[in-house]
């Protein structure tokens, strides 16, 4: 499964530390939550798509919340 939150992280910060400096976390957590072995809560993600610029509830669903299938999915 692609990681799209890796990806859009990447795009905007270049490096995890830096994101992980933007969200004042330590990159242990952020790199956690970026590689998918933490669950972010809810306002972790909240806040993450502010600072990633992520206003749509399609592209939140796809990137945060991946193994949710929605209706624009091919089966």
């Amino acid at each position: 499964m692609e990681n799209l939150l890796m990806g859009a992280v990447l795009s905007k910060f270049r490096t995890i530390t830096s994101f992980a400096k933007a969200m004042e976390w330590d990159r242990k957590k952020a790199s956690r939550i970026i590689n998918r072995h933490q669950k972010p809560t809810a306002n972790d993600m909240e806040q993450m798509a502010r600072l990633l610029d992520i206003r749509d509830a399609e592209s939140f669903v796809r990137i945060f919340l991946p193994s949710v299938p929605t209706m624009w999915e091919n089966n």
